[in-house]
């Protein structure tokens, strides 16, 4: 037979304790999906805007196009009425620095062609319309081509 006597306890049983990985689980399958959203299924798409809101270096890209497509055609109007969309305060200082910089990178055909469009924004060197024909030389004036000063003798040192 069986022996009901004994008392038997039932003890209620504790849950099961949870770590907090699945926290952090969810942050990071959360931040997953949510690049996957924004890259690949409704990415950000810019309309009408202009390049004066780029970056400094994508400005240095459309500076670099700018020169390179003026150094093919020789077209100023248009290359400048490109340079006025870049909102640059002074487009020649912008150009003739970042030449520079494309030179002492030891991109020379870069800086030639940023360079071609600083001097020509700059137009024709202003000439003076006062005396046209050089000077005629004259008996006092000495002739050109030797020096009016000479060197002194060279001395030997102890």
């Amino acid at each position: 037979m069986l022996d009901d006597t004994r008392e038997t306890r039932i003890t209620p049983q504790e849950p099961p304790k949870r770590s907090p990985w699945y926290l952090l689980t969810g942050a990071v399958l959360g931040l997953i999906l949510g690049l996957v959203y924004t890259w690949l299924i409704n990415p950000v798409v810019y309309e009408s805007s202009t390049p004066g809101t780029l970056g400094e270096a994508d400005k240095d890209v459309y500076r670099l196009m700018i020169a390179q497509v003026y150094e093919a055609t020789g077209d100023l109007g248009r290359a400048s009425l490109r340079l006025a969309l870049l909102e640059d305060p002074d487009p020649v200082y912008a150009l003739g620095a970042q030449a520079q910089r494309a030179l002492a990178a030891g991109r020379e055909a870069e800086a030639h062609a940023l360079a071609l469009l600083a001097s020509a924004l700059q137009g024709p060197p202003i000439q003076q319309e006062i005396n046209t024909q050089p000077p005629k030389p004259t008996l006092t004036d000495p002739p050109t081509g030797i020096p009016t000063h000479t060197l002194p003798a060279p001395t030997t040192t102890p």
